[in-house]
């Protein structure tokens, strides 16, 4: 126990010299005994040398003072060598990574193009892979897509009708096919109830129904031909309605896709009229600024104590926030 006390208290006196500052004086100290030191076991290495010796004492004893002194500053010198060598090339590790030089040209093929649109976070991917994609993973992507009721999923899903595969063609065939009769059978309903409907159900019936056309446009089941067919159709269902708000925010949306923004902008105040919060018109409502180009203006509806809630609205806060 004594002796595992005594090292301990060795080890915490040794590391308390090492971090104390040592004056030029005491290094000059330092110095001169160290001198002295090897001066000394140079005189006392001249008594035992052999006789025939003798006569070069005073040269011996000078060539061990000097190598044994001068072995010391060598060994400092050679440590600030060393020292600043190991800085120096960690800094260049630091400061200077390894770069492999690519051709940009050359690798963007391998990934897909991503646009955005401003509308409603519109996303569509074109890229050179897809041909090399199995299509096992093609029908498990379009499945999910399919499920995913997402703005233009089966417009995406129709663009695999000309795929290279077989199993692909048909199955996008086949979700393309059950979407749309789902929607005409839906249509087909909603007239059968239509007839024999009047007051509030005619209302709730006729916004059904326009509400249905509008998934032919929303979901890319209509081409763009048949988009203006649409729109019209669905305008003419909704001017029947005067009090259902969701059918002025539905109109305020074929505006906006028609690019008609002065109408869209009167249909959505008449839904704010009957009592649809400003604050849930807002998108919309900056979506018409940018698209009459009252840059200035948009600002006014990106409203970061509510868009912070959702982060796929993020960029719009940092694009459009007041500066």
């Amino acid at each position: 126990m004594f002796n595992s006390l005594e090292l301990t208290f060795s080890l915490k006196d040794i590391i308390t010299i090492l971090q104390h500052k040592n004056s030029p004086e005491e290094i000059f100290v330092l110095l001169t005994v160290e001198i002295l030191f090897w001066i000394t076991i140079s005189m006392f290495l001249i008594i035992f040398l052999p006789k025939k010796y003798k006569i070069y004492r005073k040269e011996i004893f000078i060539f061990f003072t000097v190598i044994n002194v001068g072995l010391l500053f060598i060994g400092i010198v050679l440590t600030l060598i060393m020292v600043l060598f190991g800085l120096s090339w960690a800094t260049h590790r630091v400061s200077r990574p390894n770069y492999e030089t690519i051709k940009f040209e050359d690798e963007i093929a391998n990934f897909p193009i991503v646009y955005s649109k401003f509308q409603e976070g519109v996303l569509s991917m074109e890229g050179h892979n897809r041909e090399n994609v199995s299509s096992d993973n093609k029908i498990k992507s379009l499945k999910i897509l399919y499920d995913s009721n997402a703005q233009g999923n089966i417009g995406k899903i129709k663009r695999f009708l000309s795929d290279s595969s077989d199993e692909t063609r048909l199955y996008a065939f086949a979700l393309v096919s059950t979407f749309e009769k789902k929607l005409n059978d839906r249509i087909t309903e909603l007239h059968e109830k239509i007839k024999n409907a009047d007051g509030d159900r005619l209302e709730r019936y006729n916004f059904d129904l326009a509400n249905t056309y509008w998934q032919f446009i929303f979901h890319g089941v209509a081409d763009e031909q048949l988009s203006g067919f649409y729109t019209k159709k669905i305008e003419d269902i909704l001017k029947g309605i005067k009090s259902n708000p969701n059918a002025f925010i539905l109109l305020g949306k074929i505006h906006i896709f028609n690019k008609e923004y002065l109408s869209a902008e009167k249909a959505f105040l008449k839904a704010i009229e009957l009592g649809v919060s400003k604050e849930a018109m807002s998108t919309f409502l900056a979506e018409i600024k940018y698209g009459l180009k009252r840059y200035n203006e948009v600002s006014n509806y990106i409203l970061p104590e509510q868009f912070n809630i959702d982060l796929r609205l993020k960029p719009l806060i940092t694009m459009w926030s007041k500066k």
